[in-house]
């Protein structure tokens, strides 16, 4: 079975682990289902992230890095440090983490909204944005998204999110809008975008 495949099912529960070669960057995605599967069997996370898998894979890719795509999972696996998810990260130790995650549009107060996990840090996590944006304007099928990092503004703050909130590495909490993860010339652009601003963090 290949790794589209396995992330086109819509039923079975997965963690997949991809090796890379630039282990100081590993791409998360504890909450991927595919399109048109909204659910989870997960009671404290029971709506998915649709299509996130796919856009974690394709950003792994490019940057060789490793990759973790839980897919249908039955647990939350971002908020707790014995979860499989967790403990593979914390095995790779990288410097960076990138989560992939999704909303549906109700909650959030930007189209894009990223953490670092604390105010402390958000300073980290609008220089993300403010590259994010500036990556966007190049685009004319991104350029209307907004974008924001400030912790104080945005909705999903990723406070609870172990994952996200560790001195092990630095991590980013990306939350992508449906209509972004549904595109896929879009999510391409995203993707190049990102790797873009990874592979100046790695490089500073």
């Amino acid at each position: 079975m290949t790794i589209e495949m396995l992330l086109n099912d819509p039923v079975n529960s997965y963690l997949i682990f991809i090796l890379g070669r630039n282990s100081d960057v590993v791409i998360g995605v504890p909450h991927h289902a595919p399109l048109g599967v909204q659910d989870l069997p997960c009671e404290s996370h029971p709506t998915s992230d649709e299509n996130t898998g796919f856009i974690g894979y394709h950003l792994a890719q490019m940057l060789d890095c490793p990759c973790l795509i839980a897919g249908n999972y039955f647990i939350d696996p971002n908020k707790y440090k014995s979860s499989d998810y967790f403990k593979k990260i914390e095995e790779i130790s990288p410097k960076f983490l990138i989560e992939i995650h999704g909303h549906a549009g109700q909650s959030a107060y930007f189209d894009i909204e990223i953490s670092a996990g604390s105010l402390d840090k958000s300073t980290l996590s609008e220089k993300f944005a403010d590259q994010l944006s500036s990556e966007f304007s190049k685009h004319p099928s991104l350029r209307n998204y907004t974008i924001s990092g400030n912790f104080v503004q945005i909705h999903f703050r990723a406070t609870k999110s172990l994952t996200i909130n560790t001195d092990q590495w630095t991590a980013f909490h990306i939350e992508l809008p449906q209509k972004l993860r549904e595109d896929q010339h879009q999510y391409n652009q995203l993707c190049e975008s990102l790797e873009k601003i990874v592979r100046v963090l790695l490089s500073s």
